[in-house]
């Protein structure tokens, strides 16, 4: 999963069949990006909530959360087990 996610990003949270999920995420360069377009994500029509994401290191699958926006599940709840089959440009 570290190859695959990028350094920052926004990753936005739906909710389906009663449960809030994991969408996919959208790659920022840094880390007011990743801020900015996580609070945007708000204004989407079905997102119910969004997070901006870290990503430790270039080989860590470690992802820390910036700041949460909205409703979305605890830290611990999809910390490293969400993986996106693919990333929004």
């Amino acid at each position: 999963m570290a190859g695959q996610f990028p350094r920052y990003a926004a990753l936005p949270f739906v909710v389906e069949d009663g449960r809030v999920v994991a969408g996919l995420p959208v790659r920022c360069m840094n880390e007011r990006a990743a801020l900015v377009c996580a609070e945007r994500l708000l204004t989407v029509f079905g997102n119910a909530g969004s997070v901006a994401l870290r990503r430790a290191s270039a080989s860590s699958d470690r992802l820390d959360v910036l700041k949460a926006f909205g409703d979305v599940p605890r830290a611990n709840k999809f910390d490293n087990r969400f993986e996106p089959a693919t990333m929004a440009r």
